[in-house]
């Protein structure tokens, strides 16, 4: 039983009794059992692998999609390369993994956390879930430092993020940041969100010293891992260059 919608990137899920997707499906993002480059569903087509499961919530990533059951459970498949599927690490773009009892694994739903998830936001290539237990974990894309706390590009399994404080009444997710909104949320906490939305180079060095004022860390370590990751992208550049030259 199904009772959402969501698009991701050139896809579509539309969800009634049973699930159906439509669109780009080159990496297994649609949830069906072929994974060849180029492929497409132009028309609705059931996914069979989840008949029987019932589904409450559904979220749609760049290239993976998650599903949350009404017992907690959380379904990901899709591509995987940036860990956002909370598998591990994989090797190369597609998400398949071929051995002799499974081929082309990732291209339908697999288990990932068994019960305890109360909501699930996707990203562009990461992935939030809210558990029971009153936690938040992320796992995926971090270069920003979306998906946790660890200082890492890639975080390849959940990982708890340890700042937020209230019940958590909604998840969300971007290409480059996450959000969250509680019942404790402050309006200081609300201009932090609205700041880390609208964070860029150019204005990193004014909003950190916002940061700096108001005592906001998370602020502060996102305007500091901005910054770090352009530095990186310009050393790279300039190394090319030189090796061109």
């Amino acid at each position: 039983m199904w009772g959402s919608s969501c698009c991701g990137s050139i896809r579509r899920w539309c969800t009634t009794s049973m699930g159906y997707t439509w669109g780009l499906g080159n990496v297994g993002q649609l949830g069906h059992c072929s994974l060849q480059s180029g492929d497409k569903e132009l028309l609705p087509r059931r996914v069979v692998s989840l008949d029987g499961v019932f589904i409450k919530d559904i979220s749609c990533g760049g290239v993976h999609t998650c599903a949350l059951t009404t017992k907690g459970a959380l379904y990901t498949w899709g591509g995987g390369q940036a860990g956002q599927l909370g598998l591990g690490p994989v090797s190369g773009f597609f998400s398949c993994k071929f051995d002799e009892s499974d081929m082309m694994l990732r291209n339908i739903p697999i288990l990932v956390i068994p019960a305890g998830v109360q909501l699930v936001a996707c990203g562009h290539s990461h992935t939030l879930v809210f558990t029971k237990e009153g936690r938040i974990h992320g796992w995926g894309y971090n270069s920003y430092g979306q998906a946790a706390n660890e200082k890492s590009t890639y975080a390849w399994y959940p990982s708890p993020v340890d700042w937020c404080v209230g019940e958590v009444r909604k998840l969300a997710a971007g290409g480059g940041h996450s959000a969250v909104l509680t019942d404790a949320c402050s309006l200081k906490e609300l201009c932090e969100f609205r700041l880390a939305e609208s964070v860029n180079l150019a204005n990193a060095y004014e909003i950190e010293d916002v940061a700096s004022r108001t005592g906001s860390d998370a602020l502060a370590r996102l305007c500091e891992r901005l910054r770090e990751h352009m530095l990186d992208g310009e050393n790279h550049r300039l190394s090319n260059d030189e090796f061109d030259v």
